[in-house]
């Protein structure tokens, strides 16, 4: 078997909606990430940028999509966007 993102969401999640919801998350996160140079930035940009508190950021910036829902990804991403424009 070979590891992949799938593979990995696949055995922590609980029913096939969330592995759905999991991998959705992730893909918002890499684009977040893409979006944003989070290594170089530092946390008071961040805060900054995306209107979070500190801890968001730093989780942001950790890349952990656990402590976020899909709204919340969502919404940090548009609001990249919308500076980027």
């Amino acid at each position: 078997m070979t590891l992949n993102s799938k593979n990995i969401l696949d055995a922590v999640s609980e029913s096939s909606e969330q592995d759905l919801l999991n991998i959705e998350c992730s893909n918002l996160m890499t684009k977040i990430h893409r979006k944003f140079d989070f290594r170089n930035a530092p946390i008071k940009t961040i805060v900054q940028a995306l209107g979070v508190t500190r801890a968001q950021a730093r989780n942001l910036a950790k890349g952990n999509i656990e402590k976020f829902s899909f709204y919340e990804l969502k919404t940090f991403l548009q609001r990249l966007s919308s500076d980027i424009k």
